[in-house]
């Protein structure tokens, strides 16, 4: 099962291929999907920045801010 998060950004990149054909942006946004169930924040609860799967996804946001 996927969590809120997951499953906005699946839907997301469903309508980001459909509506402006951009595979680029719908792969990337579904590869953050699949590393978003891991990643935590940075603080006492939760996880340090360099944890791999908060690694993944700050190199995820930085492709996707390159589009």
């Amino acid at each position: 099962m996927t969590s809120p998060i997951e499953h906005a950004l699946m839907v997301l990149s469903a309508k980001i291929k459909n509506k402006h054909n951009d595979t680029n942006l719908e792969d990337l946004i579904r590869k953050l999907a699949g590393t978003c169930t891991d990643a935590g924040f940075p603080g006492e609860n939760g996880f340090n920045g360099d944890h791999k799967s908060n690694k993944e996804v700050a190199e995820i946001t930085k492709l996707i801010e390159k589009l």
